[in-house]
């Protein structure tokens, strides 16, 4: 039986029961983890080891804001036997628990509010040693004035109703079974909700009975890190050391793990995969109208052929998911180790993993760091110039090249030069074995560089045909720079001169190119000086209507004209262009001025309107409206003297630049 106290909250004493098992071994239960890659993507593979029972059975719990993760990738390394599916608790016990039960969680807040939802449920009510049993019809609240409010039950008891008062004394008693088992269901789940933070699998796997296998899952993991240390040596020697820097957030204690490193680019994914979706379906109201109306008919539909539709689903059905078997993967350190103790490098398809030579022990939430690549392999040091900073001091870099056999990761990088100590921090990005990089690390203020460009377009051809002119034209930028190099030392110099898309580019002293740019070399030697050049170029072709071309277009042309015959051509068809331009304008001046006289010969006729014929004025106005007059058959004859002769020089330049 369960018994209520008419206080604020109350639990059960089996769901606090339920409660202490759930909170104490949701993570002690889980194997032990052998092994954890990670990932530069942000992940982590897991391993641990699990042992299957009698019944084929692997427990895990899991973080619930790592349910996802796990249903997406979790994996069994077990020759002995075949997965068959898993099963857990949903994203929200609960709601599921509450959904078929008559009342809700907010109900267990008071019996008063629980027992105003179970009416008819019987009970027993015991208060000051009086004892009543019977069905609940209700609760009310009774006003008691300056002493607030109280809660009234009404029982019907015997065939009367009886109320009785809540108090914190009354204690209530569920004589139905049923009730009682929803309630203390009820309770647990809201226990359990308290500390609603994991989920158990239960991983159900068939085989030879009892034994030991691995499963292996992907979950969300910080992002590793890598941090270099170069230290710079004679010979164009340096020694290179990279370390991984890492974290452990998984929620427990790493013991004597094998910890990978995965560097590269990979895809990375979530989905909801615990999260309920439901379809959404369209509601069809319910038809209260006086009767069915029948819609009008709109005739036959086409015939579907439903064994075809039917054979067209079959061929692109989807392919049923299953669970990866293989056997346990074997990840032991190599016998010999190298002096920094950096373990394992093995080059993959797309990544490189860097496995360390030992196990690792580190708490939940500590940081560890360790080394990954220790070797000695090439590198110079060089000043390298970078013309768009804007400065005239070159940087200090080191040339690395990768010759491990390993891509490298990005990351910082500390160099220190064998004896001056540091000397400076740096940028380097992912490196393939068998590539360089160039990392700065310093302003190189012994060293001065200027530069000057000089541009160059030059017409070096001309084409016409049809009227149309065709010039190409090689355009040149040829810079200079000049360096003063170090009062103490030898420099090796790197220019890295911009790339110009679509140009040619030469220089004497290129050493390579990159995306971006071409790198020029030069040894410059103590307190001397050496210049540097560097030529782009290219072609282009410049079309134009001759026709349409105007005088002064076309006297740069002949300017720019590689031969004095085609300058010649040019410059008379500039001429004519000209004498165009200008009969133009004569013509619209001449458009002017005899709009002026239009108005005027307005003016004049108004005069002539207003006043009496034969007066003086009105004389006038008649003298004025006559000069007018002829001031305009002036105009129209000038005006069509003009455009005969437009139109002859028009005709000649046609001829022009037919013939040219």
């Amino acid at each position: 039986m369960i018994f209520l106290k008419s206080s604020a909250a109350f639990f059960s004493p089996a769901a606090i029961f339920f409660l202490c098992l759930s909170t104490a071994g949701w993570a002690a239960g889980n194997g032990p983890v052998t092994s954890i890659t990670l990932s530069s993507g942000g992940l982590a593979e897991v391993v641990r080891k699990a042992d299957i029972d009698s019944t084929g059975l692997i427990e895990m719990t899991v973080p619930l804001d790592q349910v996802n993760d796990v249903l997406k990738s979790i994996v069994v390394y077990d020759g002995k036997g075949v997965v068959e599916g898993l099963t857990l608790p949903g994203p929200d016990p609960r709601a599921e628990t509450f959904k078929n039960l008559p009342f809700s969680q907010e109900d267990l807040q008071s019996p008063a509010r629980l027992l105003a939802q179970l009416q008819g449920t019987r009970v027993r009510l015991e208060k000051a040693g009086t004892t009543i049993e019977g069905l609940v019809l209700g609760v009310s609240v009774k006003d008691l004035g300056d002493k607030g409010q109280a809660d009234i039950v009404s029982l019907l008891s015997n065939g009367r109703i009886v109320g009785v008062e809540l108090t914190p004394e009354t204690e209530i008693t569920f004589l139905e079974e049923q009730i009682r088992q929803q309630v203390a269901r009820a309770l647990a789940a809201v226990g359990n909700g308290k500390s609603d933070g994991a989920r158990t699998l239960a991983l159900k796997v068939a085989g030879e009975g009892e034994r030991q296998v691995a499963v292996s899952y992907v979950v969300p993991a910080p992002i590793w890190k890598t941090a270099y240390r170069v230290v710079t040596m004679p010979a164009g020697k340096a020694r290179l050391q990279a370390w991984a820097v890492l974290e452990n957030a998984s929620g427990e204690d790493w013991r004597n793990v094998s910890v990978t490193l995965s560097s590269g680019a990979p895809v990375t994914l979530k989905q909801r995969l615990h999260d309920l979706y439901w379809k959404e379906r369209r509601e069809v109201p319910v038809d209260v109208s006086e009767g069915y109306v029948p819609r009008p008919d709109s005739g036959a539909e086409p015939v579907f052929d439903m064994a075809e539709a039917e054979g067209r689903l079959k061929r692109s059905g989807a392919a049923a998911s299953a669970f990866l078997a293989a056997p346990v993967p074997a990840r032991e350190a190599p016998a010999g180790m190298a002096a920094a103790n950096v373990g394992e490098a093995v080059e993959g398809t797309v990544t490189a993993a860097f496995t360390l030579p030992y196990l690792v022990t580190l708490q939940s939430g500590d940081t560890f760091s360790a080394p990954i690549v220790d070797q000695v392999v090439s590198a110079e040091t060089v000043s390298v110039f970078q013309p768009e900073s804007g400065l005239e001091h070159p940087v200090a870099a080191i040339l690395i090249e990768n010759e491990t056999d390993t891509s490298l990761p990005k990351g910082i990088l500390t160099v220190y030069d064998q004896r001056e100590g540091y000397v400076g921090d740096a940028q380097i990005g992912g490196m393939p074995s068998g590539e360089g990089r160039m990392a700065s690390f310093a302003t190189d203020r012994k060293v001065r560089i200027a530069q000057k460009t000089e541009p160059d377009d030059r017409v070096v051809s001309i084409r016409v045909a049809d009227g149309v002119l065709t010039a190409s034209v090689r355009q040149r930028a040829q810079t200079v720079y000049a360096i003063q190099g170090a009062p103490d030392a030898e420099r090796s110099i790197i220019i890295e001169h911009p790339k110009r898309p679509g140009w040619k580019f030469t220089s004497p002293q290129e050493m390579e190119a990159t995306a971006t740019h071409h790198r020029l070399r030069i040894q410059v030697p103590e307190g001397g000086s050496e210049t540097v050049s560097a030529l782009a170029e290219r072609t282009i072709s410049e079309t134009y209507a001759l026709i349409s071309s105007d005088e002064h277009l076309l006297l740069n042309l002949a300017v720019r004209s590689p031969d004095a015959e085609t300058a010649g051509k040019l410059r008379e068809l500039a001429g004519l262009q000209a004498e165009i331009s200008q009969i133009e304008r004569q013509l619209r001046q001449l458009v002017e001025r005899k709009d002026e006289e239009t108005r005027d010969q307005e003016r004049h006729r108004a005069n002539l309107t207003a006043v009496q014929p034969g007066a003086d004025l009105y004389k006038r106005a008649a003298r004025n409206l006559a000069d007018s007059e002829t001031r305009i058959e002036d105009i129209d004859t000038r005006s069509a003297s003009a455009k005969d002769r437009q139109a002859e020089i028009r005709a000649t330049l046609g001829e022009a630049i037919r013939t040219f």
